[in-house]
C-alpha cells in the first residue's frame, strides 16, 4: 500500500508539474490558433440557462463550430441506427468513427497546453491583475470555517456520542444500529461543513460563472471524499476488529478503506476538471480524453486493490468450508472474473467515447459501486439474519425461534433480490433495456415473457421453501415419530398438507409459467375439468378410497404410531397416504388397508385401556387372602415411579369369574394409558402375584381328567385305553393356540 500510495503522489505531482510547465511557457498573450482548438462542448447539465450563458461567452465562429459538431453527431447515429450497409457496413462505419475520433483524440493531446492555458485565462481577470491566488486563498479559508462550524457541532454533540460507546457485550445488531446512529451523526456534520461553506460562498460570491463552477466542484468533490470515508469506515471500522461490520482482518480493511477514500478522490478530480473544462469552453475531444485518463486510472486503482484483497474475501466466500465445490470454484476464480469485469466496464465506456455514443454520465463508476455494494449489502444483511438466529429464545424450548427456522429460507430471498436488483440496476446505468432486446430477437414472444416466467418461478419457490420450513417447524415441535408415543393428530396430518401445497405449488406455477408465455390457459383447465369428471367415473374405487380417508382424518380415527384392528388385521399406523394406511404389525407384517375397505376399525391406543388378570385356583383357596394379596400388588405398582405416571386405576381383584370342574377362575384387571408401558406393567404384576401366591401357600388348580368306566365294560387294559384317550383330547384342546391380543 506505501508503494502505491508513493506511486500515485508521484503521477499527481507530475502531471501538474507539466501542466505548470506548459502554462509558463504558453505565454498568456499568445492566443495563436485558439479558434481552431475548440468546437465548444455543451454544459452539463443542459438547461435553457447554461446554453444562454454559454452563447454569450463565445464568438459567431465558435458558435457555428459547435452546431456544426452537434449536428453531425445527430445525423450519425440515426445512420448507424439503421444498419442498412449490413453488419460488414456497420462495423466498417464504427471502424472509420473511431479512427477519427482517435485523431480528434491526438489533436487534443498536442495543444493541452494551449488548452490548459485558455482554461487557466478564463478562471482569471483579464481586465486586471490576477486573482487566482486570492480564490485559492478564499477557498482555503472557506473550507477552513466550514471545518471549524463542524467542529463545534461536534463539540455539541460529545455527551451523547460518549453515551454511544460500545457496551461489553453487544450483539451484531445492536452493534450495527449503535455505528449507524453515529453514522448518521457524521453524515449530519458533513451536511453542517457543507451548509456553512455555501454561506460563505453566497455572502462573498462576485458573479463569475466559472469560477463558481470551480469552486462548487471543489466543494463537490471534497463531500464526495469525507462521505465515502465515512461509509467506508461504518463497514470496516479502523478500531478493533470486534467493531467491523464486515469480517475483513486489519491490513484488508485497510486497504479497502483507502480504495474507496483514492476512489472518490479520482471521481472527483474528473468531475471538477470536466466541469471547469466544459465551462471554459474546451473541446469535445478534450473532455474525451479527459474520461479516458480518468478511466484508465480508476481501472488501475481497481485492479491494484482486487489482487491484492483477493485472498480475504476468497475466504470469505468459501465461509466454514461447507458451501461445496462451487463455493470453492468461486472463491479461486473470483479475481479473474471481477478483472474481466473491470476491463470491459472501461473498455465499453472508451469505446463509447470513440464512437459517440451517448452515454449516462459516470455509467462506469456507477457500476464499479453497484457491483462492490452488492456482495456487501448482502454480507451484511445476511449476517445480521445469522445474529438474529443465534439470539437466545425467552423460552427453553426445543423448537428453535422465528428467525432461526426461517434463516435458509430468509437467506434465499435476500440473495435473489440483491442480485435481480444489481443486474437491473447495471442494465439501467447502460441503458440497456431487456424487455426490447428480447423482443427483437429470435422466439421473441418467449423472450420477451422471460421476466414474468422468472418473477413466477421465483414466487412460486420461496412460497414452498416458506411453507415447507413452517410445516417442518411445527412436526418438530411435535413427538418424536421414532418414540413409542403415538404422534399427534397436527403430526399426523402436516405431512399430507405439505404434499397437497407442493401439488398445489407446482400447478398454479405452471399454469402461470404457460400463462406467461401467452398461452391461453382456459382451454387446458376446461380439458382438465372433463378429464378429472371422466377419471372419477371410470376410477370409482380410487375415488371412494381417497373420499373415505379424508373423512377419516377429519374425524380424526387414527393417526401415526396408534395401534388398530381394522377387521382380522392389526398393527401400529407406520404410514399415511392419499389412498391407504400402512399397518404394521407386532409381529413385523406390513398390511396396506385402502380407506375404502374399511367397514369397522378399533383403535386401542386412545385415551385409556382396561387390562384383565385372569387365575385358576383350587377351590380350597382363601379368597379374602387373594382379595389383598391383589391389593397390596396393585399398591407397590401405583407407588412405582417407573409404571406410576402410566397407571390410571390400581390394579385391583374383580372376584371370582367362573367355576370349573377342577378350580375357581379369579379375575383381577387395572386401567392404563396406551402403549408399551401398559403392557410392562400387566407382566410386572403377573410376575408379583404368582410369586406373593406361592409365598402365601396359594396353588394354582391343574387341569384333571375324570373318566368313569363301569366294572362290567372292560377290564384294566381298556380302562387305561379310554382314560388315555380321554387325556389325549383334554390336553390337545388345551394346547390350541390362543389369540393373542397383545400388541407388543
Amino acid at each position: 500500500m506505501y508503494l502505491f500510495d508513493r506511486a500515485f503522489r508521484t503521477i499527481v505531482v507530475g502531471f501538474l508539474a507539466v501542466t505548470c510547465a506548459a502554462v509558463a511557457a504558453f505565454p498568456a498573450g499568445a492566443q495563436t490558433n485558439a479558434a481552431k482548438l475548440k468546437a465548444t462542448a455543451l454544459p452539463e447539465p443542459l438547461t435553457q440557462e447554461s446554453v444562454r450563458e454559454l452563447v454569450a461567452r463565445q464568438s459567431d465562429e465558435q458558435v457555428r463550430q459547435l452546431l456544426i459538431e452537434q449536428l453531425d453527431r445527430a445525423a450519425a447515429a440515426p445512420a448507424k441506427a439503421k444498419g442498412e450497409k449490413g453488419m460488414s457496413g456497420m462495423v466498417e462505419q464504427d471502424a472509420g468513427m473511431v479512427r477519427e475520433r482517435l485523431g480528434g483524440l491526438r489533436d487534443a493531446f498536442v495543444a493541452l497546453p494551449a488548452t490548459l492555458r485558455q482554461v487557466v485565462a478564463s478562471l482569471d481577470d483579464p481586465q486586471g491583475p490576477t486573482v487566482l491566488p486570492r480564490v485559492v486563498a478564499l477557498l482555503v479559508g472557506g473550507l477552513v470555517i466550514a471545518w471549524l462550524a463542524q467542529r463545534m457541532y461536534d463539540f455539541a454533540l460529545r455527551h451523547y456520542r460518549k453515551r454511544l460507546a460500545p457496551p461489553t457485550a453487544e450483539t451484531f445488531t445492536a452493534r450495527s444500529f449503535r455505528l449507524a446512529v453515529g453514522l448518521v451523526l457524521d453524515l449530519v456534520g458533513i451536511a453542517v461543513f457543507a451548509l456553512a461553506f455555501l454561506v460563505l460562498f453566497l455572502a462573498l460570491w462576485q458573479g463569475h460563472v466559472l469560477r463558481r463552477i470551480a469552486i462548487l466542484e471543489v466543494l463537490i468533490a471534497v463531500v464526495a471524499v469525507r462521505v465515502t470515508w465515512l461509509f467506508a469506515d461504518f463497514l470496516l471500522s479502523s478500531r478493533a476488529g470486534k467493531e467491523r461490520l464486515l469480517p475483513f482482518a486489519d491490513a484488508p480493511a485497510r486497504r479497502l478503506r483507502r480504495f474507496a477514500a483514492l476512489l472518490a478522490a479520482l471521481w472527483g478530480v474528473g468531475n471538477f476538471l470536466r466541469a471547469v473544462l466544459a465551462g471554459a469552453g474546451a473541446n469535445a475531444a478534450t473532455i474525451d480524453l479527459l474520461i479516458i485518463s480518468t478511466g484508465v486510472l480508476g481501472l488501475a486503482l481497481l485492479l491494484w486493490t482486487v489482487w491484492h484483497v483477493r485472498a480475504a474475501i476468497a475466504d470469505l466466500i468459501r465461509g466454514d468450508g461447507t458451501r461445496g465445490a462451487v463455493a470453492g470454484w468461486l472463491a479461486e476464480l473470483w479475481p479473474v472474473i471481477a478483472t474481466v469485469f473491470f476491463v470491459a466496464i472501461v473498455a465499453a465506456r472508451i469505446y463509447d467515447v470513440l464512437t459517440g455514443t451517448p452515454v449516462v454520465a459516470g455509467a462506469g463508476f456507477l457500476s464499479v459501486l453497484v457491483v462492490v455494494a452488492m456482495p456487501i449489502v448482502d454480507m451484511v444483511i445476511c449476517r445480521a439474519i445469522a445474529a438474529a438466529a443465534a439470539a437466545p429464545t425467552a423460552t427453553s424450548s426445543p423448537v428453535p425461534g422465528f428467525v432461526a427456522a426461517y434463516e435458509s429460507v430468509f437467506r434465499r430471498a435476500v440473495h435473489i433480490v440483491v442480485i435481480v436488483v444489481g443486474l437491473l440496476l447495471l442494465a439501467q446505468l447502460w441503458d440497456i433495456n431487456l424487455f426490447a432486446m428480447a423482443q427483437a430477437s429470435m422466439g421473441g414472444k418467449i423472450s420477451s415473457s422471460l421476466f414474468g416466467v422468472c418473477i413466477v418461478l421465483l414466487l412460486a419457490y420461496l412460497l414452498w421453501e416458506i411453507a415447507k420450513t413452517a410445516i417442518d417447524r411445527r412436526l418438530q415441535a411435535e413427538a418424536d415419530p421414532q418414540s413409542d408415543v403415538p404422534a399427534s393428530r397436527l403430526r399426523t396430518l402436516l405431512p399430507l398438507l405439505r404434499l397437497l401445497i407442493l401439488i398445489t405449488i407446482v400447478v398454479m406455477a405452471t399454469m402461470s409459467f404457460l400463462a406467461a408465455l401467452g398461452v391461453d390457459i382456459l382451454p387446458l383447465l376446461a380439458g382438465a375439468s372433463v378429464v378429472g369428471v371422466a377419471i372419477g367415473f371410470g376410477s370409482q374405487t380410487l375415488v371412494r378410497d381417497v373420499v373415505s380417508g379424508a373423512f377419516f382424518l377429519m374425524d380424526d380415527a387414527f393417526r401415526l404410531g396408534e395401534y388398530i384392528e381394522v377387521g382380522s388385521d392389526k398393527g401400529t399406523v407406520e404410514k399415511i397416504n392419499v389412498r391407504s394406511v400402512f399397518l404394521r404389525h407386532h409381529r413385523g407384517a406390513l398390511n396396506i388397508l385402502p380407506y375404502g375397505e374399511i367397514k369397522r376399525l378399533r383403535n386401542t391406543s386412545r385415551d385409556w385401556t382396561v387390562h384383565i388378570l385372569e387365575f385358576r385356583l383350587t377351590y380350597d383357596t382363601n379368597m379374602l387372602q387373594v382379595k389383598k394379596i391383589i391389593k397390596q400388588i396393585g399398591d407397590e405398582l401405583s407407588a412405582d415411579s417407573d409404571y406410576a405416571h402410566d397407571i390410571l386405576q390400581p390394579l385391583k381383584s374383580g372376584g371370582v369369574l367362573a367355576t370349573e370342574d377342577s378350580a375357581i377362575v379369579v379375575r383381577a384387571k387395572f386401567t392404563a394409558r396406551p402403549g408399551n408401558t401398559a403392557w410392562v406393567v400387566r407382566r410386572v404384576a403377573y410376575d408379583k402375584i404368582i410369586r406373593a401366591f406361592r409365598a402365601a401357600g396359594i396353588r394354582f388348580a391343574h387341569r384333571e381328567v375324570t373318566v368313569n368306566v363301569p366294572p362290567s365294560q372292560g377290564g384294566t387294559e381298556t380302562i387305561k385305553e379310554v382314560a388315555g384317550a380321554a387325556a389325549g383330547a383334554r390336553i390337545a384342546e388345551a394346547a390350541k393356540p390362543a389369540n393373542d391380543d397383545a400388541p407388543r
